[in-house]
Protein backbone atom coordinates (compact mmCIF):
# COMPACT_ATOMS: atom_id res chain seq x y z
CA UNK A 1 0.00 0.00 0.00
CA UNK A 2 1.23 3.45 -1.28
CA UNK A 3 2.18 5.00 2.34
CA UNK A 4 2.05 8.90 1.41
CA UNK A 5 4.35 10.46 3.93
CA UNK A 6 7.02 7.60 3.23
CA UNK A 7 6.72 9.14 0.02
CA UNK A 8 6.90 13.16 0.62
CA UNK A 9 9.81 12.97 2.82
CA UNK A 10 12.19 10.68 0.05
CA UNK A 11 11.11 13.57 -2.14
CA UNK A 12 11.44 16.29 0.04
CA UNK A 13 15.09 14.81 0.37
CA UNK A 14 16.20 14.59 -3.06
CA UNK A 15 14.43 18.09 -4.19
CA UNK A 16 14.11 20.40 -0.90
CA UNK A 17 17.31 22.22 -1.99
CA UNK A 18 17.99 21.05 1.50
CA UNK A 19 15.12 22.58 3.17
CA UNK A 20 13.38 20.20 5.33
CA UNK A 21 9.52 20.81 4.91
CA UNK A 22 7.42 19.02 8.01
CA UNK A 23 4.04 18.62 7.40
CA UNK A 24 1.32 19.31 10.25
CA UNK A 25 1.06 16.33 12.21
CA UNK A 26 -2.54 15.35 11.64
CA UNK A 27 -2.00 15.73 7.95
CA UNK A 28 1.57 13.61 7.25
CA UNK A 29 0.02 10.76 9.19
CA UNK A 30 -2.87 9.87 6.87
CA UNK A 31 -2.51 7.10 4.71
CA UNK A 32 -4.93 7.11 1.22
CA UNK A 33 -6.51 4.75 -0.86
CA UNK A 34 -5.69 6.15 -4.50
CA UNK A 35 -8.23 5.35 -7.24
CA UNK A 36 -7.82 6.37 -11.12
CA UNK A 37 -9.63 9.14 -12.57
CA UNK A 38 -12.33 7.46 -14.07
CA UNK A 39 -14.07 7.17 -10.99
CA UNK A 40 -14.35 11.53 -11.58
CA UNK A 41 -15.23 11.18 -14.60
CA UNK A 42 -18.81 11.94 -14.37
CA UNK A 43 -17.83 15.18 -12.13
CA UNK A 44 -15.83 16.16 -14.79
CA UNK A 45 -19.07 16.45 -17.14
CA UNK A 46 -21.05 17.96 -14.14
CA UNK A 47 -18.53 20.85 -13.60
CA UNK A 48 -17.45 21.28 -17.14
CA UNK A 49 -21.20 22.01 -17.67
CA UNK A 50 -21.24 24.48 -15.14
CA UNK A 51 -17.98 25.98 -16.21
CA UNK A 52 -19.98 26.89 -20.23
CA UNK A 53 -22.67 28.01 -18.84
CA UNK A 54 -21.07 30.67 -16.79
CA UNK A 55 -17.76 31.04 -19.34
CA UNK A 56 -19.84 34.77 -20.34
CA UNK A 57 -19.39 36.11 -17.33
CA UNK A 58 -15.34 35.32 -17.08
CA UNK A 59 -14.92 38.02 -19.77
CA UNK A 60 -13.28 41.08 -18.65
CA UNK A 61 -13.13 39.57 -15.19
CA UNK A 62 -9.74 40.32 -15.42
CA UNK A 63 -6.62 40.34 -17.28
CA UNK A 64 -5.60 36.39 -17.53
CA UNK A 65 -7.66 34.79 -19.99
CA UNK A 66 -9.82 32.37 -17.87
CA UNK A 67 -10.40 33.58 -14.90
CA UNK A 68 -13.43 32.27 -14.04
CA UNK A 69 -12.45 28.60 -15.04
CA UNK A 70 -9.08 28.75 -12.43
CA UNK A 71 -10.87 30.29 -9.74
CA UNK A 72 -13.65 28.05 -9.99
CA UNK A 73 -11.03 25.35 -9.81
CA UNK A 74 -9.22 26.08 -7.07
CA UNK A 75 -12.26 27.27 -4.60
CA UNK A 76 -15.65 26.16 -6.59
CA UNK A 77 -16.79 22.51 -6.16
CA UNK A 78 -14.39 20.56 -8.41
CA UNK A 79 -14.83 17.90 -5.81
CA UNK A 80 -18.35 16.94 -4.59
CA UNK A 81 -18.86 17.52 -0.35
CA UNK A 82 -17.84 14.10 1.13
CA UNK A 83 -18.32 12.94 5.18
CA UNK A 84 -15.22 11.70 5.53
CA UNK A 85 -13.59 8.18 4.27
CA UNK A 86 -12.17 5.24 7.16
CA UNK A 87 -11.62 2.36 5.06
CA UNK A 88 -9.43 -0.81 6.40
CA UNK A 89 -8.12 -3.97 4.28
CA UNK A 90 -8.92 -7.70 5.11
CA UNK A 91 -6.43 -7.91 8.20
CA UNK A 92 -8.29 -5.27 9.97
CA UNK A 93 -5.41 -2.43 8.70
CA UNK A 94 -6.49 1.10 8.60
CA UNK A 95 -5.64 1.91 4.51
CA UNK A 96 -7.76 5.34 3.90
CA UNK A 97 -8.31 8.16 6.82
CA UNK A 98 -9.63 11.07 4.33
CA UNK A 99 -11.43 13.72 7.24
CA UNK A 100 -14.84 15.45 6.21
CA UNK A 101 -14.64 18.24 3.35
CA UNK A 102 -17.16 20.96 2.02
CA UNK A 103 -16.82 22.45 -0.78
CA UNK A 104 -18.86 25.19 -1.86
CA UNK A 105 -19.82 27.13 -5.12
CA UNK A 106 -17.58 29.97 -6.02
CA UNK A 107 -18.95 33.54 -4.99
CA UNK A 108 -17.98 35.58 -8.16
CA UNK A 109 -18.44 38.65 -6.27
CA UNK A 110 -16.18 38.05 -3.22
CA UNK A 111 -13.89 36.80 -5.51
CA UNK A 112 -13.70 39.56 -8.24
CA UNK A 113 -12.91 41.84 -5.35
CA UNK A 114 -10.81 40.18 -3.00
CA UNK A 115 -8.58 37.47 -5.25
CA UNK A 116 -9.21 38.38 -9.35
CA UNK A 117 -7.18 41.07 -9.40
CA UNK A 118 -3.62 39.93 -7.67
CA UNK A 119 -3.64 36.83 -10.24
CA UNK A 120 -0.97 36.97 -12.53
CA UNK A 121 -0.79 35.53 -15.73
CA UNK A 122 3.27 33.24 -16.14
CA UNK A 123 2.56 31.54 -19.87
CA UNK A 124 6.20 29.89 -19.07
CA UNK A 125 7.03 26.47 -20.16
CA UNK A 126 9.46 23.64 -19.46
CA UNK A 127 9.80 20.74 -22.11
CA UNK A 128 10.77 17.54 -20.99
CA UNK A 129 11.13 14.69 -23.84
CA UNK A 130 7.14 14.44 -25.59
CA UNK A 131 5.97 16.51 -21.96
CA UNK A 132 5.15 20.26 -21.85
CA UNK A 133 4.58 21.58 -18.50
CA UNK A 134 2.80 25.04 -18.80
CA UNK A 135 2.67 26.83 -15.80
CA UNK A 136 -1.08 29.35 -16.60
CA UNK A 137 -1.55 31.42 -13.88
CA UNK A 138 -0.62 32.22 -10.49
CA UNK A 139 -1.21 33.83 -7.27
CA UNK A 140 0.76 34.83 -4.01
CA UNK A 141 -0.09 36.42 -0.68
CA UNK A 142 3.61 37.29 0.99
CA UNK A 143 1.13 38.03 4.29
CA UNK A 144 0.71 34.65 4.81
CA UNK A 145 3.40 33.12 2.55
CA UNK A 146 1.03 30.85 0.25
CA UNK A 147 -0.09 30.96 -2.88
CA UNK A 148 -2.05 29.32 -5.79
CA UNK A 149 -0.29 27.81 -9.28
CA UNK A 150 -2.40 26.41 -12.33
CA UNK A 151 -0.40 24.16 -14.96
CA UNK A 152 -1.08 22.30 -17.99
CA UNK A 153 0.87 19.01 -18.68
CA UNK A 154 0.50 17.92 -22.20
CA UNK A 155 1.28 14.92 -24.24
CA UNK A 156 0.31 14.11 -27.86
CA UNK A 157 -0.91 10.52 -26.88
CA UNK A 158 -2.32 11.55 -24.05
CA UNK A 159 -1.05 12.02 -20.08
CA UNK A 160 -1.67 8.71 -18.12
CA UNK A 161 0.51 7.15 -14.93
CA UNK A 162 -1.13 9.65 -12.16
CA UNK A 163 -3.06 8.34 -9.30
CA UNK A 164 -6.33 10.85 -7.67
CA UNK A 165 -7.62 10.54 -4.38
CA UNK A 166 -11.38 10.72 -3.55
CA UNK A 167 -10.98 14.61 -2.32
CA UNK A 168 -8.99 15.17 -5.56
CA UNK A 169 -5.47 15.41 -4.71
CA UNK A 170 -2.84 13.94 -7.49
CA UNK A 171 0.30 12.19 -7.14
CA UNK A 172 2.45 10.62 -9.67
CA UNK A 173 3.78 6.72 -8.13
CA UNK A 174 6.83 5.69 -8.87
CA UNK A 175 6.39 4.05 -11.51
CA UNK A 176 4.60 6.50 -13.63
CA UNK A 177 6.56 7.85 -16.74
CA UNK A 178 6.68 11.74 -15.35
CA UNK A 179 6.42 13.78 -12.33
CA UNK A 180 5.48 17.24 -11.50
CA UNK A 181 6.64 18.96 -8.60
CA UNK A 182 7.95 22.36 -6.80
CA UNK A 183 10.50 22.78 -4.75
CA UNK A 184 8.54 24.45 -1.79
CA UNK A 185 6.15 22.35 0.52
CA UNK A 186 2.92 22.20 -1.72
CA UNK A 187 -0.56 20.43 -2.68
CA UNK A 188 -1.61 18.97 -5.99
CA UNK A 189 -5.20 18.71 -7.20
CA UNK A 190 -6.51 17.90 -10.24
CA UNK A 191 -9.19 20.26 -12.10
CA UNK A 192 -11.12 17.79 -13.49
CA UNK A 193 -13.70 20.24 -15.39
CA UNK A 194 -10.80 21.48 -17.65
CA UNK A 195 -8.56 17.91 -18.04
CA UNK A 196 -8.88 15.76 -20.97
CA UNK A 197 -6.73 12.84 -22.26
CA UNK A 198 -3.92 14.58 -23.52
CA UNK A 199 -4.12 17.49 -21.29
CA UNK A 200 -4.03 17.49 -17.59
CA UNK A 201 -4.85 20.69 -15.78
CA UNK A 202 -3.15 20.98 -12.01
CA UNK A 203 -4.72 23.05 -9.24
CA UNK A 204 -1.40 23.50 -7.10
CA UNK A 205 -1.68 25.05 -3.52
CA UNK A 206 1.46 26.25 -1.90
CA UNK A 207 3.55 27.40 1.02
CA UNK A 208 6.68 29.46 0.59
CA UNK A 209 8.62 32.25 1.79
CA UNK A 210 10.80 32.68 -0.94
CA UNK A 211 10.73 34.78 -4.12
CA UNK A 212 10.44 32.64 -6.43
CA UNK A 213 8.93 29.05 -6.95
CA UNK A 214 10.42 26.21 -9.26
CA UNK A 215 7.90 24.00 -11.00
CA UNK A 216 9.50 20.72 -13.00
CA UNK A 217 8.16 18.03 -15.03
CA UNK A 218 10.53 14.77 -15.31
CA UNK A 219 11.33 11.49 -15.41
CA UNK A 220 9.21 9.35 -13.42
CA UNK A 221 11.94 6.75 -12.43
CA UNK A 222 15.13 8.99 -12.19
CA UNK A 223 13.30 11.95 -10.14
CA UNK A 224 16.47 14.03 -10.45
CA UNK A 225 16.22 14.33 -14.25
CA UNK A 226 13.59 17.30 -15.00
CA UNK A 227 12.94 20.41 -17.00
CA UNK A 228 12.47 23.65 -14.76
CA UNK A 229 10.07 26.74 -15.11
CA UNK A 230 11.19 29.31 -12.21
CA UNK A 231 8.33 31.68 -11.62
CA UNK A 232 8.76 35.11 -10.03
CA UNK A 233 6.57 35.61 -6.84
CA UNK A 234 5.30 39.50 -5.78
CA UNK A 235 7.93 40.48 -2.79
CA UNK A 236 4.34 42.88 -1.64
CA UNK A 237 0.67 43.33 -2.34
CA UNK A 238 -1.57 40.46 -2.32
CA UNK A 239 -5.44 40.01 -0.93
CA UNK A 240 -6.57 42.20 1.71
CA UNK A 241 -4.90 40.16 5.03
CA UNK A 242 -5.77 41.30 8.64
CA UNK A 243 -3.57 40.47 11.59
CA UNK A 244 -5.09 39.30 15.08
CA UNK A 245 -4.12 38.35 18.36
CA UNK A 246 -1.40 40.85 18.25
CA UNK A 247 0.06 39.78 15.26
CA UNK A 248 0.05 36.02 16.17
CA UNK A 249 -2.74 35.06 13.69
CA UNK A 250 -2.56 36.34 10.10
CA UNK A 251 -5.91 35.82 8.31
CA UNK A 252 -5.98 36.27 3.88
CA UNK A 253 -8.81 35.57 1.70
CA UNK A 254 -6.49 32.07 0.25
CA UNK A 255 -5.00 31.32 3.53
CA UNK A 256 -3.92 31.96 7.87
CA UNK A 257 -1.00 31.71 9.18
CA UNK A 258 -0.77 30.92 13.05
CA UNK A 259 2.21 31.47 15.43
CA UNK A 260 1.55 28.58 17.44
CA UNK A 261 4.68 29.89 19.95
CA UNK A 262 3.17 33.61 20.12
CA UNK A 263 0.02 32.14 21.25
CA UNK A 264 1.31 29.14 23.91
CA UNK A 265 0.72 26.39 22.19
CA UNK A 266 2.78 23.17 22.54
CA UNK A 267 4.21 22.52 19.47
CA UNK A 268 4.56 18.69 19.77
CA UNK A 269 0.79 18.34 19.29
CA UNK A 270 0.53 20.23 16.55
CA UNK A 271 -3.04 22.43 15.88
CA UNK A 272 -6.34 20.59 16.43
CA UNK A 273 -8.86 22.95 15.53
CA UNK A 274 -9.13 26.23 13.84
CA UNK A 275 -12.71 27.60 12.80
CA UNK A 276 -13.78 30.91 11.28
CA UNK A 277 -16.23 33.13 12.60
CA UNK A 278 -18.56 34.81 10.09
CA UNK A 279 -20.45 38.25 11.40
CA UNK A 280 -23.26 36.35 10.67
CA UNK A 281 -23.38 33.51 12.48
CA UNK A 282 -22.04 31.39 9.95
CA UNK A 283 -18.94 29.32 10.30
CA UNK A 284 -15.90 27.83 8.31
CA UNK A 285 -14.66 24.82 9.90
CA UNK A 286 -11.09 24.63 8.74
CA UNK A 287 -10.22 21.98 10.69
CA UNK A 288 -11.31 19.75 13.68
CA UNK A 289 -9.43 16.69 14.46
CA UNK A 290 -12.59 15.62 17.18
CA UNK A 291 -15.26 15.96 14.73
CA UNK A 292 -13.09 14.46 11.75
CA UNK A 293 -13.14 17.53 9.42
CA UNK A 294 -10.54 18.83 7.44
CA UNK A 295 -11.23 21.82 4.56
CA UNK A 296 -7.63 22.61 4.29
CA UNK A 297 -6.05 22.31 1.04
CA UNK A 298 -2.58 22.23 2.34
CA UNK A 299 -0.79 22.78 5.81
CA UNK A 300 2.92 23.62 6.87
CA UNK A 301 4.08 23.81 10.19
CA UNK A 302 7.97 24.91 10.45
CA UNK A 303 9.59 25.90 13.50
CA UNK A 304 6.16 26.37 15.24
CA UNK A 305 4.31 28.51 12.78
CA UNK A 306 1.16 26.68 11.16
CA UNK A 307 0.10 27.98 7.71
CA UNK A 308 -2.91 26.80 5.91
CA UNK A 309 -4.50 26.97 2.43
CA UNK A 310 -8.24 27.30 2.17
CA UNK A 311 -10.62 25.36 -0.04
CA UNK A 312 -12.88 28.60 -0.43
CA UNK A 313 -12.36 31.80 -1.07
CA UNK A 314 -12.63 33.48 2.50
CA UNK A 315 -14.11 37.28 2.82
CA UNK A 316 -11.63 38.93 5.46
CA UNK A 317 -14.01 42.03 5.46
CA UNK A 318 -16.78 40.03 7.15
CA UNK A 319 -15.45 37.86 9.80
CA UNK A 320 -15.75 38.36 13.35
CA UNK A 321 -13.64 36.25 14.85
CA UNK A 322 -10.71 33.02 14.66
CA UNK A 323 -11.28 30.41 17.39
CA UNK A 324 -7.65 28.30 17.49
CA UNK A 325 -7.87 25.55 19.98
CA UNK A 326 -10.47 26.40 21.93
CA UNK A 327 -9.79 30.09 22.26
CA UNK A 328 -11.30 33.08 20.22
CA UNK A 329 -9.55 35.74 19.15
CA UNK A 330 -11.64 38.88 17.49
CA UNK A 331 -10.54 40.58 14.39
CA UNK A 332 -9.63 44.27 15.03
CA UNK A 333 -12.88 46.03 13.96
Amino acid sequence: MFDKKRYREAVSSLHASGEILQEVKAMTNQTRKPFRLSRVIALAAAVAALCTATAVAAVGFIRYENPANLLRAFFGENVDSHEGIVEYDETGKLITNIPAWERLPLDKSVAQELVAPYLFAVGEQAVYRDYTLTVEAGLYDPSVGAGLLYCKVEHPDGVSGYEVFADGELWWPEDAPIFTMTTSGSRTYLDTASTTDTELWLCTYFITDESSLPVSIGDGQNRLDMATVTVALPEDGGPASVELAEGAITLSPIGIRIDGAALGLPEDNGIQQVVLHYADGSDYVLLDEESFVSNRTYALQDQGVYTYTFNRIVDTTALASVTVEGTDYLLPK
